[in-house]
């Protein structure tokens, strides 16, 4: 009777450990110049992805307080890399290359980005960002890559200070 116990309570610790978390690998496509920061916003839910673009203009992704994790790092032209060990679940990023390091994406009169910025899925809205549906990443206990390519403001851009700019996109 004794091993019927036992097996009991390891199958019940079983169907109550949580999930074996995965590793998400990012690849942030195109950084044209060295100049100011990537960063990065990752968020679980679409209230929460839709609140950020509505206020990375104003708060920025780092003091986001609806953001599951939020990193900063040196930007480096070319591609940079992070990776993120996660719960299974749904989760979607937003990217922005922060050129002049005011922690925003500055945008000009129209509301338009005056920086580069992308979203994972590499997913476009039309006339605006995309929903978190088209850019949400599932993530199970495998390993899952994706790659988000920036887009930078063709018309008015000026080149960054300090920063070269080198062929985005390559």
């Amino acid at each position: 009777m004794g091993w019927k116990i036992a097996a009991g309570i390891a199958l019940t610790l079983l169907m109550t450990a949580p999930a074996q978390a995965g590793e998400l690998k990012v690849t942030i496509v195109g950084v044209r110049s060295d100049a100011g920061a990537v960063m990065i916003g990752l968020y679980d839910s679409a209230a929460k992805f839709k609140n950020a673009i509505s206020r990375s203009a104003h708060v920025g992704l780092l003091s986001d307080k609806d953001r599951l994790i939020g990193v900063t790092m040196r930007a480096r032209t070319g591609d940079q890399g992070i990776g993120f060990m996660l719960p299974p679940g749904r989760y979607a990023l937003i990217v922005i290359h922060d050129e002049n390091d005011n922690a925003l994406l500055d945008t000009g009169t129209l509301g338009i980005p005056t920086e580069g910025y992308g979203f994972s899925n590499n997913a476009m809205g039309f006339f605006s960002a995309p929903d978190f549906d088209a850019a949400a990443v599932t993530v199970g206990p495998d390993d899952k890559s994706t790659f988000i390519s920036l887009s930078y403001p063709v018309i008015g851009s000026p080149l960054p200070r300090g920063g070269k700019v080198s062929g985005a996109g390559k």
